[in-house]
């Protein structure tokens, strides 16, 4: 399993938006501090008030409004679900980031969380994949 551990400056709003993309909310894993969303059963995402994220690290905490601090990337099984998870996370309070890439073997839509936090949705054409 993966786990994404991201610092969120308001765990309601950020638990809202995640859920607004179709992600569960792992309960058991959750609480005032943090929240457990389930994007499948081999990743989740663990949203952290930036006090708890902060118990987490060395150092200082850093702040994705004010710098890219990594890019997350989920793929998709098609463009049409790139463009709708995007669509989505716009609806829900995100922002855009990049424009939708295409380079004839993926198509790229990206967008960042209420709290600036980067992510992609990728599509990659099997027919270019090599196993």
């Amino acid at each position: 399993m993966i786990f994404v551990n991201l610092p969120v400056r308001d765990l309601g709003a950020a638990r809202a938006f995640y859920t607004a993309l179709g992600f569960g909310v792992h309960e058991g894993f959750s609480d005032e501090r943090t929240a457990a969303v389930v994007v499948d059963e081999s990743i989740v995402v663990v949203l952290s008030t930036r006090e708890e994220f902060a118990d987490l690290v060395a150092g200082q905490v850093g702040d994705p409004a004010e710098a890219t601090t990594a890019v997350h990337c989920l793929s998709a099984d098609s463009r049409e679900e790139v463009d709708g998870l995007v669509a989505a996370a716009l609806d829900a309070g995100g922002r855009p980031w990049l424009p939708a890439r295409s380079d004839g073997l993926r198509y790229t839509g990206s967008f960042t969380d209420p709290d600036g936090n980067v992510w992609e949705a990728m599509w990659m054409d099997q027919l270019h994949v090599v196993n």
